[in-house]
C-alpha cells in the first residue's frame, strides 16, 4: 500500500510504509546512501498519523496506482 504525502515544498511524495520507502530526496540521501537516519519526516508522518487515528487512507486499483506512479514520474521529470 503506498501513501502520498505532501512535503513542507508543496511536492507529493509517495511512501511505502510497509517496506519502509519514501520517494522524498531526504529519504534517498540520508536514509539509504549514508545510512545515518532510519526514516524521513514524511514516514515519520503516517507513521504518527497511524498512530492517532487521523490517517486517511485511500484503496485504489493497480490502474490508479500505475497512473499515479506515472504521473510522479512526469513531474520529477518535468523539474529536473
Amino acid at each position: 500500500m503506498s501513501l502520498r504525502v505532501r512535503g513542507s515544498s508543496g511536492k507529493l511524495y509517495t511512501c511505502y510504509a510497509s517496506c519502509h520507502f519514501c520517494s522524498c530526496p531526504a529519504f534517498a540521501f540520508s536514509v539509504l546512501r549514508k545510512s545515518d537516519s532510519l526514516l524521513c519526516k514524511h514516514l515519520l508522518a503516517i507513521y504518527l498519523s497511524r498512530a492517532l487515528g487521523t490517517c486517511q487512507e485511500l484503496t485504489v486499483s493497480d490502474k490508479q496506482m500505475t497512473s499515479l506512479l506515472l504521473m510522479e514520474e512526469i513531474f520529477s521529470i518535468s523539474e529536473r
